[in-house]
Formats: C-alpha cells, structure tokens, sequence
C-alpha cells in the first residue's frame, strides 16, 4: 500500500475525499445541464436576449396577429417568421428607450382615457367592445399590443420618413377600387302623403301609388309627366318633375334611408316597387343614371387611405434598416441555415 501510495493515511484521506465531492459535482452539473438547455438563448438584440420561452411566449400572439401583419414573407417558415418578429419588436424596444420613451402601466391606462374620451364613451366595458369591434382582436390582444402601438406612434413622428401618395398612386387604388368608393344616382320621385292617419286615407293612397307603379311600367317615359302633376303632392319634387341630380348614396342614405335602399336594388332605368319613407309618405323612385363616385369627390378620403398604408410600410422598412445600428448576435441554428448566416458570422444585419 505505501508503495502505491505513498503519502500519509491522512493526506491519502483528504485525497479521496476530494475526489468523491468532484465525481459528486460532475453527476450533479450533468443532471441540471438538460434543465438549462430548455431556454437556451436564440438571440440578443442590444442588451435584450430572446430565449427559447420567449419563443414559446410569442407563438400564440404570432399567429393571431399574422392577418394584421403587413409585407409577411411567406416562403420563410413559421419558426424563422416568428424570430424575425421577435427581433423586429426588440429593435423597437431598443430604439425607444434610447430615445426615452417609456410605456408603464400609468401610461397605457393615460392612453386608453384619451381614446375613450374621443370615442365620447365612459364605460370600460364599452370601450372594450367598441375596440374588439373596430380592430377585430380580442381586447386581451390589443391590450397586449397597445404597448408597442405607443411606441410606434411616438418614433413615427420624428424618425420615421413619411410622404404623401402620388396623383398616380391616388389614380391607381381609384381605378382599382371603383366598387369600393360606392356610387352616386340620379332618380325622379313621386311621393304621395295621406291626408290623415285614417285607414280609409291609407288604403285610398296606397291604391293610388300601386296605379302610377302600373301605369309608369307599361309607359316609363310617362314616369316624369305623373312626377310634374298634383298626383305628386311634395311641390319641390313637383316643380323638377321629381327629378333628383347626381348623389352620393352615402349622403342620400343619410338623409334619406328608405331611399337609398329602394335604389341600390335596382338597375338604371326600372322602377322600384311602392315603399313607405321616413315621413310616412308612399314613394315611386325610378333610377335615370348611376355612376362612381367622381374621384375628386373621394380623393382625400383616398390619401388618408393610402397614407395610413404608406405610414405601417415605412414603419416596416425603417425598423428592418435600424437592424444595422442595434447589435443583434444570432444563434439559432434553424435560422442561421434558412438566412445563410455562416458560422463564424452571429453577428449580422438582417433586411
């Protein structure tokens, strides 16, 4: 024994008892290793990290949003889309609180006051259903959202490039779009008021209205000559042989309902069925010409349109190329292949 070891009984001691606590630790470190790869890193954006429970975390909320995401590239799997948008969010995040723009929780309830102060609602349960209604997400996800929608807001305003469409762009969506912009009508009118509330005055009219509709379909061109005679008791309508110029349908809905319904049914040059309208009178209308609505007519309409595309695009764009001034270090193997990002490279700007 002391040939092979021949140090005391007691430094021999110390040895072995050192070696079994090293065996112990060894055993000890490789049963937790698995434990800490469960939420290894798959990146770093800035000072921010993005772990595989943030992936997790955003699968969910990927997927619900995906139908509200603008320019998705859709050849890239679910995995990588997911990143990207982990990444692009953290960049926001970055650029924000250099910028100073802090979002607590005393900010976002700031914000959901003013919005319900200008939708003129005092009620929380209101408001919420007001905002599931107009955005069409659960009011739990858009809560999730506002955050970011803050920050947007705020970063838009100074250090995002924004211009104004083209005539051609407003051009273009007009021509695309003409369905879309609703129409405007032309269409004569007869109206006939009862006297009374008696059911006798009823009937009588009634009967009255259900004969011009008759004598108007056997003769359409009679439809104006009835319009200019007493049988149409409204005078203004009277004096312009019912004729009505070119309105909109939005505006002639409006202001006249039962109207507008009785002429978006039926096609340029027929005559509606006999109706009654919000004055209680029994109406005739005939449709004389129906067109789009003029371009001038709908051209701001259409650039705040086309500005509020333009406005999520540039936001797009612009976060994509701030890339390039935050560090982002990559580590996801999946990605990494899928974007041909070389081994020796983590570092990289991603458009």
């Amino acid at each position: 024994m002391l040939g092979i070891f021949p140090e005391s009984s007691a430094s021999f001691s110390r040895k072995l008892a050192l070696f079994s606590g090293i065996l112990s630790l060894s055993i000890f470190t490789s049963e937790i290793r698995p434990a800490e790869s469960l939420d290894k890193i798959i990146a770093t954006v800035g000072s921010q990290s993005i772990s595989d429970l943030d992936f997790d975390d955003a699968q969910e909320k990927y997927q619900k949003l995906t139908k509200y995401l603008k320019n998705e590239d859709m050849r890239k799997s679910l995995r990588t889309r997911i990143i990207d948008f982990l990444i692009d969010r953290a960049v926001v995040d970055s650029i924000a609180e250099d910028e100073s723009i802090q979002v607590n929780e005393k900010r976002l309830e700031s914000e959901i006051e003013k919005r319900m102060e200008f939708m003129g609602i005092t009620s929380r349960k209101q408001f919420e259903k007001a905002v599931e209604s107009s955005s069409g997400m659960s009011y739990e996800l858009w809560y999730t959202e506002l955050p970011y929608q803050i920050k947007k807001t705020q970063l838009m305003q100074y250090k995002v490039p924004n211009h104004p469409p083209s005539d051609k762009d407003i051009r273009s969506w007009y021509a695309q779009n003409r369905e879309k912009v609703g129409f405007e009508v032309q269409y004569r009118q007869i109206a006939i008021s009862p006297n009374n509330d008696s059911i006798t005055e009823e009937s009588r009219i009634h009967k009255e209205a259900t004969e011009i509709k008759k004598n108007v379909l056997s003769d359409p061109a009679s439809f104006g000559l009835i319009a200019a005679s007493p049988r149409n008791t409204d005078a203004n309508l009277r004096a312009r042989k019912g004729l009505m110029d070119w309105v909109s349908s939005f505006e002639l809905y409006k202001t006249n309902r039962s109207v507008a319904v009785a002429l978006s049914s039926i096609p340029v040059g027929s005559v509606s069925e006999v109706f009654r309208d919000e004055r209680k009178r029994y109406c005739i209308v005939k449709v004389e010409g129906k067109r789009p609505t003029p371009l001038e007519n709908v051209r701001q309409g259409i650039v705040n349109l086309l500005s509020r595309e333009k406005e999520d695009e540039n936001f797009i764009k612009w976060v994509r190329e701030s890339r390039s001034t935050v560090p982002i270090q990559i580590f996801d193997e999946v990605y990494k292949k899928e974007n041909k990002i070389p081994d020796q490279q983590e570092t990289l700007n991603l458009d």
